[in-house]
């Protein structure tokens, strides 16, 4: 997470960071990049980070030439990096698809034929990390959805590290609820969510409303009833120290 006028890490809360590598890293002209790929490798091997994530997002895993480069991409940065480096995708397997999964019927049908196609993409994955992120205000609804996308991404047969936002969609359809801050007990009931049916969780953020130009970061807000809760989930589940009161 990337927070403005941030006091301090998370480190005393048990949280350790993810590295990332974005698709402006990974691809160019929507193609397999091999020089890129080749940099990224180089900086994992001088790192020796545990948990790497890749974003691509321009490719469908769920087609055949979408889940070919893909692969192909994966592949490459393994074969140059040591194999205790564990490498995963960001949110494309499963399919996000957050109507999908909650209206079920064919709809949901459809999308856990998608599903079922990456599986060979899934197979040269050591982590799935699907996104849970809140797309409305009803807890309900999201629940329903995670319980389904949980499901879809544990049958790979690979530990599963959904990740959450903090904040609601900026795609919400309810333009109102757009990057502001989930309430703490909505927001508890995900991280135990992710603590019933996952491995981990990796938390992200966050983002401004904007208008162009560069991304804009959320003001730490020590207060927020989101950080609250997840600091008592870290205290209860024994992963924070007593200094964890960033």
């Amino acid at each position: 997470m990337r927070w403005d006028k941030l006091p301090g890490s998370f480190s005393a809360c048990g949280m350790r960071d993810m590295t990332i590598f974005y698709e402006s890293a990974l691809v160019t002209n929507r193609s397999v990049d091999l020089a890129k790929l080749d940099k990224v490798a180089a900086q994992i091997r001088s790192a020796k980070p545990a948990i790497v994530t890749l974003n691509i997002e321009c490719w469908d895993p769920a087609t055949a030439s979408g889940r070919d480069k893909l692969i192909r991409s994966i592949e490459r940065i393994r074969s140059k990096i040591p194999s205790s480096v564990k490498l995963g995708y960001w949110g494309i397997m499963p399919g996000y698809a957050y109507p999908d999964y909650v209206a079920g019927g064919s709809r949901l049908t459809k999308q856990r034929s998608a599903n079922n196609a990456m599986r060979p993409l899934a197979a040269k994955c050591d982590w799935i990390m699907p996104s849970l992120y809140t797309y409305d205000g009803n807890r309900t609804r999201w629940a329903k959805f995670a319980d389904v996308i949980l499901a879809e991404a544990n049958a790979y047969g690979k530990p599963v590290m959904p990740w959450v936002w903090p904040q609601f969609h900026d795609q919400s359809p309810d333009k109102n609820l757009r990057y502001q801050l989930i309430p703490g007990g909505f927001f508890r009931s995900e991280l135990e969510k992710a603590r019933a049916k996952a491995d981990a969780v990796c938390l992200w953020g966050t983002r401004k409303a904007q208008s162009g130009g560069a991304i804009q970061r959320l003001a730490w807000q020590p207060k927020a009833s989101w950080w609250r809760e997840t600091q008592v989930f870290l205290k209860a589940t024994g992963n924070a120290s007593k200094s964890c009161n960033l």
